[in-house]
This record gives structure tokens, sequence and C-alpha cells, in this order.
């Protein structure tokens, strides 16, 4: 049985047949318990699905309200395949998964299946692992081993993971306060997680972390960062 999902779909396809959302309320009513409604950018749903054939600026604006709607649910893409995705694969959009037309019931099905297990054990989360923020309304919960750094940004900071970047107010003293000891500050606009720094460049004054981040770290930070990096 599946978890109770909440799922919305947003289909521009001209297929005919069944539609996609017409496919999933009849999966629902054999195997699952889950809410399928159309698309509406003032509720949450834990899974969107967006069905089209041409990958026009709509899709990708739709795409994009979706993403701002839920940092956290799962952006299904059902397209043709010879319609061109480039577009959508981006890291403000960030989809969580893509399928092709034909829909094979069976492929529908392990999706489900697959996504309701992934929010089972991010819902095994400590708290203690979970850094929670919220910016412009929207709250956010970020596993503590995806944050890169943070950086000041005027009365802000920006927080960076390797798929997201957000802004919100804080400060970097505070932050420094609050965080685990693996984050140290290297520089007066950043704070660094030292499990993600890959190799420390002290000719150019630099940290190089995981995806290929450049970071400058300042003299007055130089011991901190060698203390933080030998201790690791």
């Amino acid at each position: 049985m599946i978890k109770t999902l909440s799922m919305a779909v947003w289909d521009t396809n001209s297929r005919r047949g069944l539609s996609l959302k017409e496919r999933l309320e009849m999966f629902s009513e054999r195997e699952a318990d889950f809410y399928v409604g159309n698309w509406d950018s003032d509720i949450y749903h834990d899974v969107f699905f967006m069905s089209f054939d041409v990958c026009d600026k709509l899709t990708l604006q739709t795409a994009r309200s979706v993403r701002l709607a839920g940092e956290t649910s799962y952006l299904l893409l059902v397209s043709d395949r010879r319609c061109d995705i480039t577009e959508l694969l981006r890291p403000a959009i960030r989809p969580s998964g893509v399928m092709f037309y034909p829909v094979n019931n069976a492929d529908l099905r392990d999706m489900l299946y697959e996504i309701a297990a992934e929010m089972e054990r991010l819902s095994k989360d400590d708290d203690d692992d979970v850094f929670v923020l919220k910016s412009e309304g929207v709250s956010y919960r970020i596993p503590i081993r995806d944050i890169l750094f943070f950086e000041a940004n005027n009365k802000k900071v920006q927080l960076h993971t390797a798929g997201q970047q957000i802004a919100y107010y804080d400060s970097l003293e505070s932050l420094a306060d609050a965080l685990p000891s693996q984050f140290i500050r290297c520089h007066r606009g950043f704070l660094v997680n030292t499990s993600k720094i890959e190799e420390v460049r002290g000719a150019e004054m630099e940290l190089r972390l995981t995806g290929e981040y450049r970071i400058p770290f300042s003299r007055s930070y130089k011991d901190a960062v060698k203390q933080a990096i030998s201790s690791r």
C-alpha cells in the first residue's frame, strides 16, 4: 500500500486516450490512497506531474512556479521522447524524474512506490541532521550533509547546496554559533562546511569544495581552517 500522497497534474499533452490524471485516478482506486487534483500554486502537494508534448515558454514558466510552490515536492516530467526537455533540466527547476509516453502502468506504480519509500526515509531524519529556515514565507528543511557553504549578502545570507541557493535574513555570526562544529568561518563573507573541502590552496588563499566551488579564505581565519582540516 502506498503512503497517502497528495498529487497534482498539469497536462497540456494532446495525446488521445486516457489522460495522465485519469490514469492516476484509476490507479488510486485500485491500489493506493492519494488525492489527485489539478495544480494550484496555493496548495502544497507531495508530487507534481507535468505532462506535455511541447516544451514552450508556458511549460518552462509553469515548471518554475511548481518548484517555487513546493521546494521539497517531487516534480515529475512526462513527455514524448521527441520533445526536447533540456530547458527543464536546470537547478532552478530540479525535476525529480522523467517518464516518456506511452506511460506504462507498472512503471507508474514503481515510480510512486519509490517516491513513497523516499519520503518515509527522509521523514526519519533526526532534527539535529536538518537545517530549518524560512524564506519569503516558505519553510525549508535542508539536510546538514547537503549544505556546502553560507555566503553573506547584505542583510541576508545565502545557503548553497549542489542544487539550490536560498537567501534569507540571518547573519554568519549567529549561524556560526548555531551550526555543528564542522562549519567554520573562513572569511568575513563565508561560512563553510569543512566536510565538503577537497583542497586548500594556500598560495591563492582559496578553498576548493565539492562541485568545483571556489571559496576565499582570509589570513585571520587561516589557523582555524588548518585546524578544522587536520581534525577531520
